[in-house]
């Protein structure tokens, strides 16, 4: 369990009060300091998971002060609050950022509650692995105005606006393909894109990941439909040696989403409306997810399976997730996280990650699928090592509907010419 407590610096009592206040119907424990001294004497005491820092203190300022928090390797992320201008705020974030520490927001005073209150949903929401250095603050910079509300992401889902791109999945062996990853958009007009990391833990707050997720499967499936009868594919599949498998769709699915008990019939309902053999959808939970609760977790995953869905666990090596956990859990396959994938070609520790991985795949009789592949000599140790399939940037990055169709025809032309 994620711990919940929240120190605030600022010189501003009122301002101190008002944060505060917002934090602890997030909530959060919350402790506010006025001084750089009391500030560093809770930092030990208290144990802050989450700080939020004033720029603008008199004496030592906001920017002294985050340098001294990277000197004591403070892991506690940031929100950075200023009354100066926008410039000011991300300056002071790349600094933070590039001495290594983490920063979840930047917010120009006055503080805009229902934003502060987002930012810290997103920080209880996130994957426990999302700890990297590029945290979400960059994604802001240009929208330091604007972030999405409930409204916001309501008008979205009702009106189908959310888009998909698709990554394709190749066998490790053959290069043949197997299938795509369905990977959800959101693009603003005039205020650039909004990320799963942002939207999902604001949909999972609201109360309409389910919603969310029925929306986005409901593209997924029909596009997967469509892409089973082109006239290109259907070619392809005359010549010898070309994979004849229905294709199969990945669909991202929160923990949270597999709480509602409908969920497996209104999947279900989908794949029969658009006559898809649900054995063709793939259903991937990442692992820190999955292991938040795997006892209850498993009656829903069983009714997937019954369904003939086939079930993906994301990520794994990620988390901390108990050997006996998985083996109940009657997952299809194992994702292998592109942090070990990414590094493969350089780190001998990366590689025994790796084929202790695909090993214990096929022990479990289960696929395996390594993301984030870029490189041939990555793609050649683990097709040595027996993965079963791929996906990357040695393939295609993720697309939209109409690239991914011409990136499938120009497939589909080269299998020809290789298979003939």
């Amino acid at each position: 369990m994620k711990k919940k407590r929240l120190l605030v610096i600022d010189d501003d009592p009122l301002v101190c009060q008002t944060l505060g206040h917002m934090a602890e119907y997030t909530g959060f424990e919350v402790i506010t300091t006025g001084t750089n001294v009391e500030f560093f004497a809770q930092l030990v005491l208290f144990e802050p998971n989450v700080i939020v820092v004033d720029l603008n203190m008199p004496g030592q300022d906001g920017v002294q002060l985050i340098r001294q928090l990277a000197e004591l390797n403070h892991n506690a992320q940031l929100v950075i609050v200023s009354g100066m201008e926008k410039r000011v705020l991300t300056a002071a974030a790349q600094a933070a950022s590039e001495l290594g520490l983490r920063v979840l927001g930047i917010l120009q005073k006055p503080v805009p509650l229902a934003r502060l209150q987002q930012l810290l949903v997103l920080y209880l929401n996130a994957s426990q692995k999302k700890h990297s250095k590029n945290t979400s603050w960059e994604n802001q910079i240009d929208n330091a105005d604007w972030m999405p509300a409930q409204e916001d992401l309501i008008h979205v889902i009702e009106n189908d606006l959310l888009t998909l791109h698709y990554q394709p999945k190749l066998d490790c062996g053959t290069g043949g393909l197997i299938g795509f990853e369905a990977l959800a958009r959101w693009d603003v007009p005039g205020k650039g894109t909004v990320t799963p990391d942002v939207f999902v833990p604001l949909a999972e707050s609201n109360h309409l990941i389910s919603l969310m997720t029925l929306n986005i499967a409901r593209q997924g499936i029909r596009w997967l439909s469509q892409i089973q009868a082109t006239p290109a594919l259907v070619d392809c599949r005359q010549y010898p040696g070309f994979e004849q498998q229905a294709l199969t769709l990945s669909l991202n699915v929160t923990a949270k989403c597999m709480e509602d008990s409908d969920l497996p019939e209104q999947l279900e309902e989908l794949c029969t409306e658009f006559k898809v053999d649900p054995a063709c959808i793939i259903l991937e939970i990442s692992e820190s997810s999955a292991m938040d609760d795997p006892v209850a977790l498993l009656e829903t995953l069983t009714r997937f399976r019954i369904k003939k869905f086939r079930l993906s666990i994301d990520d794994f090596g990620t988390g901390y997730s108990s050997m006996l956990h998985l083996v109940r859990l009657p997952f299809t396959e194992i994702k292998i996280d592109k942090d070990f994938v990414g590094i493969a070609d350089s780190s001998e520790e990366a590689r025994s990650v790796i084929r202790c991985i695909i090993d214990l795949s096929k022990s479990l009789g289960m696929d395996t699928v390594a993301e984030g592949v870029e490189t041939q000599q990555t793609r050649d140790f683990l097709t040595q090592c027996g993965c079963t399939s791929f996906q990357g940037y040695l393939i295609s990055k993720p697309l939209g509907q109409e690239k991914m169709s011409e990136w499938l025809r120009q497939y589909c032309a080269q299998a020809r010419v290789s298979r003939s």
